[in-house]
């Protein structure tokens, strides 16, 4: 396995870990809706909904709790990495059906599916191929420590922006439809 400097380790569990949050409270915070989400994607029956939103809740705080702990942070990646695949092709199987209309289910403002949200998964998955690395032989002073904290805070900051841009392009898009769908009502 590859090594790297600590620093990029920790700003990419780092990362990881307030990502992974803010999806574990939004299912946490109301597991009805997040149920509701996931039937919208039609890949279970529903029977299997509460159970399934349960357990990735649950595997979503063990990703959170494991990529903290320095042992367990290359499995929690891995884990990580394994359910920001699954949550792509669910989201890559709605596209290829036409079935964009419903929220990805991943926490924060309700957004569409789209195939950025596909693209994202794939960059947090290389992050979460980086939190995996084993570490270089270096100290972490507490200079180091603040520049991972620096960098962790700006890489969510930047993930925050790109994912705003993407809803305003979204919402454009949908207003544009709209209008363009009002005109052609008015001249018919």
């Amino acid at each position: 396995m590859i090594a790297l400097h600590p620093i990029l380790v920790v700003i990419a569990a780092g990362t990881l870990v307030c990502i992974f949050a803010r999806a574990a409270m939004h299912k946490a915070t109301d597991l009805a809706m997040f149920v509701h989400t996931m039937g919208g994607y039609r890949l279970l029956p529903a029977a299997l909904l509460t159970l399934a939103a349960l357990g990735l809740l649950f595997l979503e705080v063990a990703v959170i709790l494991g990529l903290i702990v320095p042992v367990t942070r290359p499995f929690a990646a891995a884990v990580a990495l394994a359910l920001l695949a699954l949550y792509a092709a669910a989201i890559a199987i709605n596209l290829s059906r036409g079935n964009t209309h419903i929220d990805c289910g991943c926490g924060g403002a309700g957004q569409g599916l789209s195939w950025y949200l596909v693209a994202r998964n794939a960059v947090l998955g290389m992050l979460c191929l980086v939190a995996m690395a084993s570490l270089l032989p270096v100290e972490m002073t507490a200079v180091a420590w603040l520049s991972a904290a620096a960098g962790i805070l700006s890489t969510i900051l930047l993930f925050a922006g790109i994912e705003k841009l993407i809803d305003n392009w979204s919402w454009l898009q949908a207003s544009n439809r709209a209008f363009e769908q009002h005109n052609h009502e008015g001249h018919d």
